[in-house]
């Protein structure tokens, strides 16, 4: 942000002095982007949209305490705009007011020496200074704080959080971008967040299998014996459980242990109806095993994606370290499966015990 750019509300009910004000603020100083306002609850109004500072009078013919309505309005939404206080009426008691109201600055209209305008010019310019510094810190700090449960909603998206709220999220910072610039946002009040590390299924494969990655040529179809098989299912399950009471990790279906591609479609052709032959069918069969298997609490620790290389549709189960211990319904009853080094395995009685 600089002095062209900066967005400026003032808030001024006399016209003669809201003329000179804007004479200076334009011409001697070179600010561009002012909005002004008349009344306090058309500067209320305008308020809706965003701004980086806001120079307000304090005594208005619309209300006598007009200064201490602003600063109540922004301190109680979070706002990031910096109110600066300007007035012909001042006072020590007012002073302290704004003070305490966290205001940037209380200046006189009427200084004993000097030119006010310069004072206020000279606020502006410390302001922006400031705000291009810390101006997200409040956004940074409420982040540290809630992290947990932003991951628990937001995982595998960014998030942009401004006066300390999510106000949008997408699954990438591009997408994101174009949201917050049709929002018309201020951007440098906006705090960027990326929830996890989901890196794209077509650099995970490159990578190769290890303790947060594993590979499954196929959901239900078994290779071998080229037939259906649900009981392969399982296999899916269980490093889906091992990741979930870990590290977290990935599990790609339809990409074989040596990382060459096998794709879903004998997986989606298994479906017996011809209508459910489809990718979110796979989807929603996926997720039913996972709700009736491992357990519907633990979906939110999960992300499940698609791509396609070379014609093949691959699919992704991003799982995230979940919170409590997931057991897998079994034919034995229920189990716990943790990951050892590059592999899945289950616990025994006494390892569960220690794992709890």
């Amino acid at each position: 942000m600089q002095t062209q750019n900066a967005h400026l509300l003032v808030i001024e009910d006399r016209a003669d002095n809201l003329n000179e004000l804007l004479m200076w603020l334009r011409e001697d100083f070179g600010y561009e982007e002012i909005v002004t306002a008349t009344t306090t609850a058309e500067a209320l109004e305008k308020l809706a949209d965003p701004f980086d500072i806001i120079v307000s009078d304090m005594r208005m013919y619309d209300e006598a305490d007009a200064g201490f309505t602003i600063l109540d309005w922004v301190q109680q939404r979070n706002l990031s705009s910096v109110v600066i206080i300007f007035t012909a009426n001042e006072s020590l008691e007012d002073c302290y007011r704004a003070w305490k109201s966290k205001a940037w600055d209380y200046i006189s209209k009427n200084p004993p020496t000097g030119n006010a305008f310069d004072t206020l010019n000279d606020s502006i310019q410390e302001a922006i200074a400031y705000l291009n510094r810390w101006g997200n810190l409040s956004n940074q700090q409420w982040f540290a704080e809630n992290q947990q449960d932003l991951e628990a909603k937001y995982w595998g998206q960014y998030i942009a959080i401004a006066n300390q709220v999510v106000i949008d999220f997408a699954d990438s910072e591009t997408e994101l971008f174009t949201k917050l610039e049709e929002r018309k946002l201020r951007r440098f009040t906006t705090t960027i967040k990326k929830i996890g590390d989901l890196r794209s299924i077509e650099e995970l494969i490159q990578l190769g299998e290890s303790d947060t990655l594993e590979f499954k040529s196929s959901l239900q179809w078994d290779v071998r014996e080229n037939t259906k098989n649900e009981k392969l299912q399982d296999s899916v399950l269980k490093s889906i459980a091992a990741f979930l009471n870990s590290e977290g990790g990935t599990v790609i279906i339809g990409v074989e242990d040596n990382g060459n591609l096998f794709g879903l479609e004998k997986d989606i052709q298994s479906f017996k109806d011809p209508r459910n032959r489809t990718l979110d069918n796979f989807e929603r069969h996926l997720v039913e095993l996972i709700k009736n298997k491992i357990g519907i609490k633990f979906l939110p620790y999960l992300k499940i994606r698609f791509t396609k290389i070379n014609d093949q549709d691959i699919c992704g189960v991003y799982v995230r370290k979940a919170s409590q211990a997931a057991f897998l319904k079994s034919e034995r009853g229920l189990e716990l499966y943790v990951r050892t080094g590059n592999s899945t395995r289950s616990l025994s009685v006494p390892e569960i015990y220690d794992y709890l």
